[in-house]
């Protein structure tokens, strides 16, 4: 059984957590540069904001729906994340990273067998000759 683990609207939720004010308002999180929208809140994403929109263009066409661009703060995001996979670690035997957002588990990896010998070859050991 395979398990996956994922942050849902990851940035904006992680800005969630320290502005609780920004619940229930359309949020989106700005590329580098502040260029287009990177992350989207649900009230954002129901307002019809594509993944990668141009910030300008956001701004003209949803001017009364009172969106909030955010710069995105990735130092923030990267210590959530940790945060998030140091709890998730206590899920399973067998955690693999990723993303700054996702992770899933699995059942223990059994080990390599050793590598085949060729035919004709003793293995080291083996008590022959």
């Amino acid at each position: 059984m395979y398990a996956l683990v994922d942050g849902n609207n990851f940035y904006v939720s992680c800005e969630r957590v320290f502005r609780p004010s920004l619940q229930g308002r359309p949020v989106i999180v700005l590329s580098n540069n502040d260029g287009c929208a990177i992350a989207r809140s649900n009230e954002a994403k129901a307002l019809g904001i594509a993944m990668g929109a141009p910030r300008f263009q956001v701004q003209r066409e949803l001017p009364e729906a009172g969106v909030l661009a955010l710069s995105a703060n990735f130092t923030l995001y990267g210590d959530m994340s940790n945060r998030m996979m140091s709890i998730a670690a206590g899920l399973g035997p067998e955690q693999e990273i990723y993303s700054i957002l996702s992770s899933r588990f699995g059942p223990r990896r059994q080990p390599r067998c050793p590598p085949r010998q060729r035919p004709g070859r003793r293995a080291p050991g083996d008590g022959a000759g």
